[in-house]
């Protein structure tokens, strides 16, 4: 493969190299026209030989960049030129999650940031019938220490069924992530995501991937027959219902796994301290219009409402026909009606004046306010100033916080 350092490519002046892989090499490059830094991914045409693979890698180039997601990386443009085929996407200085693994266990909170959006993320590219096939910590870039970033979308899957993961330098994917049935070079689907970022949870709440081994064979043949350790094993601050869900996204059977990764991201949201927030006890329970209780299983709370998943905090809506959402800003005006700055709103990247919901005759309705991360209904991204109708259980995201919408 030939180096490009201190060559320009289609308009982009390349610096250093980022990073590599079987077939393609990404480096950093620089665009004056728009004055920023992009990385490039540089896949030399004679590595994979003929026009029908580059004809399907054109078309993946074409899917992935349609995928809109604050936690997927941002693809800008595709280009040919002397030989080789590349992608410019979002440039992201903070490096990768790989590179901040010290083989110690992090709190639960900590992962709940990096794993609650990676899931979201495949939740929705599995909604646009796109599989990951590499989830891995290498995969996922950090552009804030809690803002993953999934990267390497589709190359590895427009790769199957043309190598063998037996041959020598050719596997499709990385071994240590596999799930059993591409280890055993069957095709896969959905589920194989959910696996592998189960097994990237399993490595961030632990220090140690399920399966170690001298050799990739081994650590495949091991996935195939045996169970991993009990992750409280490793780390006793696991609790059963968070080791409940990292076994059963480990499942060999893919049947015994979650169905979706959207029920995985689900279970996940609900246990305590997903957000980092605590559980206040019940005796705290307040309920002025417009303030936060916290419900226990059997509260009578009623009335339009908002539920922070991972919390139960149950965000009471005032009574009036527009709610602004929000985070609230002392030197601003007005106030958000609804202010998710004390539950993680910072952090999950919720804008000042995010989303308002309108109260109509047809019933409420969600528009986003030019938010800079995004407003989501059910993981469907909120066109800017286009009303959505919202009902009864569905989930609302701004940012990275999901909130549960509930009517009565």
């Amino acid at each position: 493969m030939r180096d490009w350092i201190g060559r320009t490519l289609g308009g982009y002046r390349i610096a250093e190299e980022i990073g590599r892989g079987a077939i393609a090499r990404v480096y950093r490059a620089y665009q004056p026209q728009l004055e920023r830094w992009v990385a490039l991914k540089v896949l030399e045409m004679g590595q994979v030989g003929d026009q029908e693979f580059l004809a399907r890698f054109r078309r993946e180039a074409k899917a992935i960049a349609a995928l809109r997601h604050p936690n997927i990386l941002t693809i800008y443009d595709y280009g040919e030129e002397k030989g080789i085929a590349y992608i410019v996407m979002e440039y992201v200085p903070g490096g990768t999650l790989k590179a901040r693994l010290t083989g110690q266990p992090m709190e639960w909170p900590d992962v709940a940031r990096l794993i609650i959006p990676v899931g979201r993320a495949l939740a929705y590219a599995h909604s646009q019938d796109i599989v990951h096939r590499d989830v891995k910590p290498a995969n996922i870039l950090l552009a804030r220490p809690d803002w993953p970033l999934l990267a390497d979308f589709g190359l590895v899957k427009l790769l199957g069924g043309r190598r063998s993961i037996t041959r020598p330098g050719t596997s499709i994917g990385t071994p240590a992530y596999f799930s059993p049935e591409q280890a055993a070079g069957e095709e896969v689907d959905h589920r194989s995501d959910i696996y592998s970022l189960g097994v990237v949870l399993y490595e961030l709440l632990t220090g140690h991937i399920p399966f170690e081994a001298d050799t990739p064979f081994e650590m495949m043949l091991l996935r195939l027959r045996e169970s991993p350790v009990p992750p409280c094993r490793l780390n006793p601050a696991i609790t059963p219902q968070l080791e409940a869900v990292i076994l059963r996204a480990l499942a060999r059977d893919p049947a015994e796994r979650y169905p979706t990764m959207e029920a995985l991201v689900d279970d996940l949201s609900r246990l305590p301290g997903a957000t980092a927030q605590a559980i206040a006890p019940p005796s705290q329970v307040v309920a002025p219009a417009g303030a936060t209780i916290r419900l226990g299983k059997h509260s009578a709370a009623t009335g339009p409402r908002l539920l922070v998943r991972g919390t139960g905090a149950v965000l009471l809506l005032p009574q009036q026909e527009e709610v602004l959402i929000g985070r609230a800003d002392p030197n601003l005006t007005p106030s958000p009606d609804v202010d998710l700055g004390p539950h993680g709103g910072g952090l999950a990247g919720v804008s000042r004046r995010h989303a308002r919901l309108l109260h109509r005759p047809e019933g409420w309705l969600l528009e986003d306010l030019h938010s800079t991360n995004g407003t989501f209904l059910n993981d469907t991204p909120v066109p800017p100033g286009q009303p959505v109708r919202v009902r009864s259980g569905d989930i609302i995201r701004c940012g990275q916080l999901a909130l549960a919408f509930y009517e009565e």
